[in-house]
């Protein structure tokens, strides 16, 4: 009879909550169904080992140090789908405390021999939220400091440990602790301060800091100093982590710029994509963030790909550049302002009542294809939008439709016929919700039933995009604007723009301002926009992107308000390509190009400059500027100076200078883009 350690039962206290932060909740599940698959090949005082049965076979090594000690003979290098099993079989069999019921055997067509192992499972006893507290307090600030390392411990001591609410959550066997910007971390009876579990991929010391602050926060809650050592004070350089991981971006930013944009190669983005993975570990999420944005964007350029220019590319990195610029520089603590928050896999975030302002299709040069919605949160007074997508080739089932379930189990006619709210949101790293099937869609009151005020709505989104621009390294949140068309001679004559194949819509609010919308002439948006025209369907309120283009439209159809989407509402009845023609002849459009243009101001023309040749130094890799290079950065220069833009100008002279380097160009780049953002839309 094989006994199972007394040690084994502090993984009954291995709740889902606690195996999603060991693993995540996909693991987490898949973990769950696979522990049947396992068997008991043999348990001693030190050790448990569990076989594999399914394909391939693995062998899992139980521990008495908890679930982070647990290993598996796999090739997996994170904790696999069998160590999470494990956890389970574990849990189950302190649970049951009686002997397995063996499985049965498939017949087969000679008798084979089976024997089982006997097995005796320790009595438990039940362990409560106080007993893992108790435990918690009662380890020692030196001892804990010694296993942490003198890089966490300083971490940790610098920070201010104890600001914010710290949410402590007791439960049966485990004590979930978390407060603003932290990963979840629990910890579990038995495992002690090696066996707090933290949510997320981080580095050793990250994880380290993350457990240790959790540990220093209980002790805050509970009345209890923690104790530092004396080498805690003198932190005052950067983690070498983190200044490996800051340096290795500005190398590879600097690589890449130097080397050529439009020659960049499949080693550009990956190289990219393996700084933000390492910047991510190192405790730096919004570096992290914007090195991915950088990847994507490179992978674009090395692809050719239409959908993504230099500029997209150069743009990027010039804020991932300054910012592990201004972090190497930094005086520790760095700024959390600087470091950004990092976002545990699952975490949720709360969304108020969202009102639909638009439902787009989308397909992308290369093939993928997708959907994206914009979204009012009325509770919050702020801008949310998702997307979801599929790539090139990637399920067929994933099609353009109005009233096929596409995002968060619901069509785009559902999302798009009234406010709703949201069960599970969550938010992704470049602030967007996301599209995860956990997320549940709750309806309120249809606009068939309740009509909304497009003129509050209207006043809200222009307030909210009104005023000084966020001037973070993040790029500004994708804005769109609401317009009221003036009820008499508000919905211009369309004009089309052979040139580009476009319609050319004169849209007047009701403020007087025109509005020149765009419309391809031959997609699907001009059916709809021919079926409200010819059909003479009052349009009350259009949502325009920043390349004014319609993307949702709002209007009354058989007495009841409506969101229409010009890339997904089917037509009422078709709508033949003749549909111009048959407007009233002053609605018909004129066969030419349509130009009227905004005066460009004198900052954002100065800066336009600036970017252009900034464009062509970093496309081109060239170690020098042109004649006409200089000569326009001379007076953009001096122009920026007489305008009081003393930083651009400084910047710009940087630029002028010899020799010339990379860090020039991307600095002169990010300042000019800063400058020009202020400035109204042309």
């Amino acid at each position: 009879m094989t006994v199972l350690p007394g040690w084994l039962a502090s993984y009954a206290a291995l709740d889902d909550e606690a195996l999603v932060a060991l693993a995540n909740r996909g693991l987490a599940r898949r973990g769950a169904k696979e522990a049947a698959r396992l068997e008991l090949s043999d348990a001693d005082a030190t050790r448990v080992l569990l076989t594999y049965t399914g394909t391939p076979g693995a062998v899992v090594t139980l521990l008495a140090g908890g679930a982070r000690q647990a290993s598996c003979s796999c090739p997996a290098a994170q904790v696999c789908v069998h160590v999470v099993a494990a956890c389970v079989w574990a849990r189950q069999a302190t649970a049951r405390r009686v002997e397995p019921t063996p499985r049965p055997v498939e017949p087969t067509t000679s008798p084979v021999e089976t024997t089982t192992r006997p097995v005796e499972l320790v009595e438990t006893n039940p362990v409560g939220p106080a007993d893992v507290l108790t435990e918690l307090l009662a380890l020692v600030p030196a001892k804990v400091n010694r296993s942490a390392g003198i890089a966490a411990v300083r971490k940790v001591a610098v920070a201010a440990t104890t600001e914010g609410a710290t949410s402590i959550e007791a439960r049966p066997g485990t004590l979930r602790v978390s407060w603003p910007g932290s990963p979840a971390i629990v910890a579990v009876a038995g495992g002690g301060f090696g066996g707090m579990l933290v949510a997320g991929r981080h580095s050793e010391v990250a994880e380290r800091a993350w457990r240790l602050e959790a540990l220093v926060r209980v002790f805050a809650a509970n009345g209890r100093a923690w104790t530092w050592p004396r080498q805690a004070d003198a932190a005052d350089v950067v983690d070498p982590g983190q200044y490996d991981a800051l340096q290795q971006a500005i190398d590879a930013i600097d690589s890449l710029v130097r080397g050529g944009l439009s020659r960049l190669g499949a080693d550009g983005p990956a190289r990219l994509a393996a700084t933000a993975q390492r910047a991510r570990l190192e405790a730096l999420p919004l570096l992290g963030t914007l090195l991915t944005q950088a990847a994507g964007r490179a992978a674009g350029v090395a692809a050719r790909s239409d959908d993504v220019s230099e500029r997209d590319l150069l743009q990027v990195l010039a804020r991932a550049w300054t910012l592990a610029t201004a972090l190497r520089n930094a005086e520790p603590p760095l700024p959390t302002h600087l470091v950004g928050a990092g976002r545990a896999s699952g975490e949720q975030v709360e969304v108020g009542l969202l009102v639909p302002l638009a439902v787009r299709w989308w397909l992308g040069v290369s093939g993928s294809r997708g959907l994206s919605v914009a979204l009012w949160d009325s509770t919050h007074s702020r801008l949310e939008t998702v997307t979801t997508g599929r790539a090139a080739g990637a399920d067929p089932s994933f099609e353009r439709s109005w009233t096929t379930p596409l995002l968060w189990g619901v069509s785009a006619s559902t999302l798009a016929g009234g406010p709703f709210t949201l069960e599970g949101a969550e938010r992704r790293d470049d602030g967007s919700l996301s599209p995860t099937s956990r997320t549940r869609v709750h309806l309120h009151a249809r606009f068939s039933e309740a009509p909304l005020d497009l003129g509050d709505l209207a006043r809200a989104v222009t307030q909210a995009g009104a005023g000084a621009r966020a001037l973070g390294f993040l790029p500004p949140p994708a804005h769109v604007r609401v317009v009221l068309p003036r009820r008499v001679l508000g919905l211009g004559r369309p004009e089309l723009d052979e040139v580009n194949q476009e319609l050319v819509w004169p849209i007047t609010d009701q403020a007087g301002v025109r509005h020149l919308t765009r419309v391809d002439a031959t997609g699907s948006e001009q059916d709809v926009i021919g079926w409200l025209l010819t059909d003479g369907v009052p349009i009350n309120a259009l949502v325009l992107d920043q390349g004014n283009r319609p993307l949702g439209l709002y209007v009354t159809q058989h007495g009841t308000q409506r969101l229409v989407s010009p890339t997904l509402t089917p037509t009422e009845r078709s709508v033949r390509r003749g549909w111009l023609d048959r407007l009233p002849k002053p609605e018909r459009p004129r066969a030419h190009v349509l130009v009227e243009v905004a005066p460009e101001g004198a900052i954002a023309h100065a800066c336009a400059a600036v970017l252009d040749v900034c464009e062509a130094l970093a496309s081109t890799g060239r170690p020098a500027l042109s004649v006409r290079q200089r000569h326009t950065l001379t007076v953009r220069a001096r122009q920026a100076s007489d305008l009081g833009l003393l930083s651009l100008a400084e910047a710009v002279d940087e630029l002028l200078a010899e020799p010339l380097t990379p860090a020039a160009a991307v600095k002169t780049t990010l300042l000019a883009e800063r400058v020009r953002l202020p400035c109204p839309a042309a």
